[in-house]
């Protein structure tokens, strides 16, 4: 039976446990490897920091992946926990050869994905564009993100235990996915659209308000949930009222007002809410 969403060689990997390694920072199934000079050149000026968390799962193709401060070779199976403000790589190298791998984006409680990205590869490759979010009530979402936090936190459980709960919990978020790619080539839907932008963009109303707005554009946001930019303005201004950067400006005033309430200097307000000098962050509150 075809799957709307993922090829043959995709789903070998998505359903075979057996398959997946994982590596994060707190615990690795993989030993780290050293990687070359062309490489190392590349990841000076290409990697990246945010606030939400990302896991990434290589489906095909084989390159280095740097996590931290620790390259691992990415394979077939490999499963990256990415947690936030830790360092990884953007984007990839343009020396690797074809690879493709499956991101998930989870803010708050909201897990999104969308189709397979990688290099030379085409999008979806032969299979359907799609656009998938777990929302924050979904069992299998919270299940994984249980189990990512208690592999964090919880030191006392062994950690081939908690590696193999996390796995498991992965595989239910993997299973769903796949069946709404089967659901899809029957025809069935399994939400609303208008439903569907509801719960994307009230998921990332609370990232903007949690985080005060902090080094978030529109690209760092539609990028999140899924979408283009263009696409991305028109349904936050359809379901907020409020275009994205006003919204966003809104909320870094109600941050402002809570830690200047809480006592904090305009140095340590600044630096919380991203600004890249004290100077910006004056012309800002004056303008404000």
């Amino acid at each position: 039976m075809k799957n709307a969403y993922f090829s043959e060689d995709d789903l070998a990997i998505l359903l075979s446990y057996s398959k997946w390694r994982l590596v994060s920072s707190v615990i690795s199934e993989l030993p780290p490897v050293a990687p070359d000079r062309k490489y190392l050149e590349w990841i000076t000026q290409n990697s990246d920091v945010h606030q939400h968390r990302e896991v990434m799962l290589v489906l095909s193709g084989t390159s280095c992946f740097t996590l931290g401060d620790i390259t691992y070779q990415s394979k077939p199976g490999t499963i990256f926990l990415i947690d936030a403000n830790e360092k990884h790589d953007l984007y990839y190298p343009p020396f690797c050869g074809h690879i493709k791998h499956l991101w998930f984006r989870i803010v708050n409680k909201t897990i999104f994905t969308s189709t397979p990205c990688g290099r030379t590869s085409r999008k979806g490759q032969g299979n359907n564009d799609f656009n998938y979010t777990f929302s924050g009530y979904n069992p299998a979402g919270l299940s994984f993100i249980n189990a990512w936090n208690e592999l964090a936190a919880n030191e006392q459980l062994d950690k081939k235990f908690l590696s193999s709960s996390a796995k498991h919990a992965f595989g239910g978020l993997l299973l769903e996915l796949c069946k709404a790619g089967y659901n899809k080539s029957f025809g069935v839907e399994d939400r609303q659209t208008e439903l569907h932008h509801q719960t994307v963009i009230n998921a990332i109303v609370e990232h903007i308000r949690e985080t005060g707005g902090r080094n978030l554009d529109i690209a760092g946001l539609a990028y999140i949930a899924g979408y283009s930019k263009f696409h991305f303005a028109k349904i936050f201004k359809a379901v907020t009222g409020s275009s994205v950067l006003a919204f966003i400006n809104l909320c870094r005033q109600e941050k402002y007002r809570e830690l200047a309430a809480r006592g904090k200097n305009k140095k340590q307000i600044s630096e919380e809410l991203g600004f890249s000098s004290p100077a910006a962050f004056s012309r800002w509150l004056k303008n404000t």
